[in-house]
């Protein structure tokens, strides 16, 4: 199964690209997922592959396309460094418009959910709070302690890593503290855990998250 390059507009204008892969038959929902520092790259491709094999329309918007159009990075140090420098110059609230317009683009407000990874974690987090999503779901969204004040207004689902170097424990202890009708699931696994192209990927974790979340997807639609 392949997708497809999408332009896609945000509210200010910004033309920008995505990647869009449809199920064979009908769809049984539809997400955005919400890309790492690294780019619609190879794996956030993927992600969207086996989410249209499982049924669901899914748009990767290419948010770093406001710094630098069309950036895939490996992950090994110098896609990180040059990920982490991009990312630098995307404004939270640009990298929101540009949900927003991928929310858009696959329907009505609140028809469409969010799955977000690292950074696009955070991204659904604030997107929970700020935009008109079905649900969301963030896996390691590290920067979510600091707006960890704001209140989701739809079903949200967290996936960290017990061994996440990255990502203190203290994070996932703030959410349910503050937000304890959020769904917060720990693993033995580091930061990236779901991503096959790391080193860090668990496949059992990533499983189990993968499982979660199709969960509350089919109980949002």
């Amino acid at each position: 199964m392949a997708g497809e390059l999408i332009t896609l507009r945000a509210e200010d204008g910004h033309d920008f690209g995505g990647y869009l892969a449809r199920p064979d038959g009908a769809a049984r929902g539809a997400v955005v997922v919400v890309q790492e520092i690294f780019g619609v790259n190879h794996h956030i491709r993927s992600v969207c592959d086996r989410y249209a094999a499982a049924g669901w329309t899914a748009l990767a918007p290419a948010l770093f396309d406001r710094v630098e159009r069309g950036v895939e990075l490996a992950y090994d140090q110098p896609g990180i460094d040059r990920g982490r420098a991009i990312m630098g110059q995307v404004s939270m609230d640009g990298a929101l418009a540009d949900v927003g317009a991928a929310l858009a683009h696959l329907g009505a407000p609140g028809s469409a959910a969010v799955v977000g990874f690292c950074w696009g974690g955070t991204l659904a987090w604030l997107a929970a709070a700020r935009l008109p999503v079905r649900a969301a779901v963030g896996y390691y969204g590290g920067q979510i302690a600091k707006h960890v004040q704001l209140t989701p207004r739809a079903p949200v689902l967290l996936h960290f890593g017990e061994k996440d170097t990255a990502i203190p424990l203290s994070v996932s202890e703030e959410v349910r503290a503050a937000h304890p009708e959020v769904m917060v699931h720990l693993y033995p696994a580091g930061h990236g855990f779901s991503c096959d192209e790391r080193a860090s990927y668990d496949a059992a974790s990533a499983q189990r998250a993968w499982t979660r979340t199709q969960g509350l997807l089919e109980a949002a639609f």
